[in-house]
Parts: C-alpha cells; structure tokens; sequence
C-alpha cells in the first residue's frame, strides 16, 4: 500500500523535441529508497548506465540516437524508466540533465524536461 501521492516508478519525459533527441546525460537521486532497475526508453540501442543504478540511491544515464530512432518527438516520450524498491515520494526524486541535445546540435529547454510518477 502506498501513501497518497507516492509512487515506485517515475519516468524521465520529453515532452517535445521538434529535431528529436540525439543524445542525453541525466542523473536522477532518491534520498528515500534505492532503485531496483532502470529501463531504456526512446534510444533504447545506445542506451547505457554509467554509474549507480540497480542497488544504488542514484542513476546517471546516457544514450546516443545513431539510428534516427529518435528523429522527432512531438508527443511526451520517456527517455527511461525507473523502479525503486519502495514508494517514494516524488519530492524526494531529482532529475539533472548533464547534456540533452537534438539532432540540430541544440541543446533541448529545461522547460521540456521532466520526471513523471507512474501510478
């Protein structure tokens, strides 16, 4: 049973990204449980954990589109996924794009990042 508005899984969205995403680093931390896995979302061939994951309180992630896969994104699309091992409360969750660009080579705005809870 989880508390009102925990949750056990969040995804790191774009919301939008005309020229798609060609690549990404993004680090994301739980102060309140660990993290159980790590799923690859869009740019799911070139996608890889670099440091922390599964076991650990922090993810740091990173992916490179080299096939086009990711060329356009117009609906909100999940980069990755993560489970922690228990409901956390998403105040307790931070997300830190190290680098986010399109295939323009620009970086993509703050303002079309974000971390979803996923009932």
């Amino acid at each position: 049973m989880t508390s009102e508005g925990e949750t056990a899984t969040v995804r790191v969205v774009v919301s939008e990204a005309e020229r798609g995403v060609q690549k990404y680093t993004a680090r994301v931390a739980c102060d309140a449980a660990d993290i159980e896995s790590v799923e690859a979302g869009a740019l799911q061939r070139y996608f890889e954990i670099v440091e922390g994951g599964e076991g650990a309180s922090f993810v740091r992630a990173r992916a490179v589109d080299m096939t086009g896969e990711a060329g356009e994104i117009t609906d909100p699309t999940a980069l990755f996924t993560i489970h922690f091992t228990e409901p956390v409360a998403p105040a307790s969750v931070t997300l830190t794009f190290e680098t986010i660009l399109g295939h323009d080579g620009e970086t993509i705005p703050d303002e079309r990042l974000r971390f979803e809870a996923v009932a």
